[in-house]
């Protein structure tokens, strides 16, 4: 019963130091939630565009011509083993060379051309690992894949990486100052109580913890205006206008690219939260003197 009681008392001074904030409670909640609608449509557009790259680069075929004394199927199944192998496709050379004799004339002389293995990894940056250990092996003579638009699918899924990253730390940390420096003046205004409470032998978390719990409401209520924001823009102008632009280059690539809403929002709660109280507990460890 004492902790709950405790708890409560926390509570109700956290509510006390929300109306002590007045008209800065709308300030700070506006600029976190802006802040949190940038991160969102941040997050969304950087998973989104980096699965688009993964899809690409998954879709990249790497191909592997055979000696002619190999016998394709356990070549197959040997390259099938490695961890990056997603799909091992067998081109026979005899069924290449009679499409090519369909659609192209070609001298009658011997079949010229090898079995072919067209393999798919699972990751674009798995293509540049797994070529050099496909022509180590017995049964390959050569590998060819498009090595630069490997290596630029790379750089670009780093580079999403890196700004979603950068972007996060930016308005985290603009954000920790704005909520610093309003509980600096909700301690201002309630100093007297403060140091009541000190002289009275109250403990060091119960004086500092309701503004902590102050800088995570704000986190949170800014998260729920931010996500209300984000599901707005996907409801009424992504989805009627965005997506039927793009509906005939959508047609070719598979759903569910990117965190759907939900994860979304889970995500700026938890930033918020913790942002939120990182700059509760900032303040109060700053200006409070115990």
């Amino acid at each position: 019963m004492r902790h709950l009681r405790v708890f409560w008392r926390i509570c109700v001074e956290t509510m006390l130091g929300i109306k002590h904030s007045g008209w800065s409670n709308w300030l700070v909640v506006s600029i976190l939630a802006i802040a949190l609608t940038i991160f969102g449509s941040v997050l969304q557009l950087t998973m989104t565009l980096k699965d688009v790259v993964n899809y690409f680069g998954s879709q990249m075929v790497i191909s592997a011509f055979l000696k002619d004394n190999f016998e394709p199927g356990k070549v197959a199944q040997e390259i099938s083993q490695f961890v990056e192998v997603r799909l091992v496709e067998v081109i026979d050379k005899n069924k290449s060379w009679g499409e090519m004799q369909k659609t192209m004339k070609v001298a009658s002389i011997p079949n010229p051309l090898p079995n072919t293995l067209h393999i798919r990894v699972a990751k674009p940056e798995q293509v540049e690992k797994l070529a050099p250990k496909l022509q180590l092996l017995s049964g390959v003579e050569a590998v060819r894949y498009p090595m630069m638009v490997a290596r630029r699918l790379n750089e670009v899924r780093h580079f999403f990486e890196i700004a979603g990253v950068a972007v996060t730390a930016v308005l985290a940390f603009a954000t920790l100052i704005v909520i610093g420096n309003t509980i600096h003046l909700v301690i201002q205004a309630r100093h007297k109580e403060i140091e009541i409470l000190s002289l009275m032998g109250v403990g060091h978390f119960y004086i500092k913890c309701p503004f902590v719990l102050q800088g995570a409401f704000y986190g949170a209520v800014s998260a729920l205006f931010a996500a209300v924001v984000i599901i707005g823009v996907e409801l009424y102008v992504i989805k009627p206008y965005v997506s039927n632009e793009l509906v005939s280059f959508a047609s070719m690539m598979p759903t569910g690219f990117g965190y759907n809403l939900v994860e979304t929002f889970l995500v700026m709660l938890a930033l918020g939260m913790a942002v939120g109280a990182g700059g509760g507990a900032w303040a109060s460890g700053r200006y409070i003197k115990i």
